[in-house]
């Protein structure tokens, strides 16, 4: 981790581990823009369930019964029927902005909090994190 980052510092730390959905994803490596990422899953366990999700979070998204033109993630399959998404991947989630990415195969969205940098994660990026977490406990969309 670089040096001019916040993660030996102890406020960091400790909202660090308050946080219970939020991780560090730590770089993979041999990438050129590989870096950590502050992020959190949110899954769901069927369509109507995660559509409602999304909607509660604002996301933006246009479904299709045919796939479109542009590229999308893998297709919802239910009862015979496929269903294409697209989306808006940056996204100001109940005050918060953040980067999301959907997965409707698996009906899970993800968000990284990285705000200042995309290869290191600062102080502020984890205290947005932890009120946004506090905002989905709020709503109860986490336990």
């Amino acid at each position: 981790m670089s040096e001019k980052t916040d993660y030996d510092n102890p406020e960091f730390i400790n909202t660090m581990k308050k946080c219970k959905v939020f991780y560090i994803k730590d770089p993979r490596g041999g990438h050129y823009n590989d870096g950590y990422e502050l992020l959190c899953v949110l899954k769901r366990t069927n369509k109507q369930d995660y559509l409602s999700l999304l909607d509660e979070l604002g996301v933006k998204y246009t479904l299709y019964t045919q796939k479109p033109e542009q590229w999308t993630p893998p297709p919802f399959e239910e009862e015979g029927q496929k269903l294409w998404i697209t989306y808006e991947s940056q996204h100001n989630c109940f005050g918060f902005n953040t980067n999301v990415q959907l997965g409707p195969s698996e009906y899970y969205i993800l968000f990284n909090f990285n705000q200042k940098s995309h290869y290191d994660v600062f102080l502020d990026d984890v205290k947005n994190a932890f009120a946004f977490e506090q905002e989905l406990l709020a709503r109860g969309l986490i336990k």
